[in-house]
């Protein structure tokens, strides 16, 4: 009976390993088509005269590219970090700095959109983390959050410590996430609002993406919400010893 079950795994992780290469593959093959018609179609945008009909089309080819071709990057960016061949440079990094170059990086969005960006506290013990991989999941959860805020409403980003462990969290004030949704929510592809999400241009894959990344650093990732009091993402990194 183990014989039987070891091979079932081993038969179960072949065919996941076919398919993450697959979607890899595909992914690979279509970044210089896509980059092509992006290219082309701008160069067209450009010479084509501001009241010409075709201005309409070719904005809806850029668009579409566009979101194909972030489509791609994010497949692609999924397939490495689960299969394991992303590599991580891991270092002692402060909470706070992680805080700070975040809000940094969003906060003229945030203002464009009358959000506030606010750190409400930082751990003081340091952490293990790639510091550009742990910025890319905190950017999928701003953007994500930024998309549910209301105007001249916040945003709080935080870090508390734990046992062995800092908590990092990004906290909105939105409409908030249904809980049968809860236990899905990191599933790739997995759309709570299916027509908002895609009319932002969300790919996804932006939750899976950081759910995996924070996996391999050896933390976890979670989401608790309440309908309309807002919704809180939560993931733990290891303590640096």
């Amino acid at each position: 009976m183990n014989h039987l079950i070891s091979r079932n795994i081993t038969q179960l992780e072949a065919v996941a390993r076919m398919r993450r290469d697959f979607i890899a593959n595909v992914s690979h093959e279509l970044r210089t088509p896509l980059t092509s018609i992006q290219g082309y179609t701008e160069t067209l945008l450009d010479s084509a005269p501001e009241n010409n009909h075709n201005r309409e089309f070719l904005e809806i080819i850029r668009k579409s590219a566009v979101r194909m071709s972030r489509l791609t990057e994010d497949l692609l960016t999924l397939a490495r970090v689960e299969s394991g061949e992303q590599r991580f440079d891991i270092q002692r990094v402060a909470p706070a700095d992680v805080l700070q170059e975040v809000v940094e990086s969003f906060r003229e969005l945030a203002r464009t959109q009358s959000v506030e960006l606010k750190v409400e506290g930082a751990a003081p013990n340091s952490v293990l983390a790639d510091s550009e991989a742990i910025h890319q999941v905190f950017s999928n959860l701003v953007d994500n959050a930024l998309k549910y805020a209301t105007s001249g409403g916040r945003i709080i980003l935080g870090a508390r410590p734990m046992a062995q462990a800092v908590e990092f969290y990004v906290q909105d004030f939105g409409p908030g996430i249904p809980s049968e949704h809860l236990a899905r929510l990191f599933e790739r592809f997995y759309r709570v609002d299916k027509a908002r999400s895609r009319e932002s241009g969300g790919t996804g894959l932006g939750l899976a993406i950081a759910k995996h990344i924070v996996m391999a650093h050896g933390g976890a990732i979670r989401a608790q919400s309440d309908l309309n009091h807002g919704s809180t993402f939560l993931f733990t990194l290891p303590l640096a010893h």
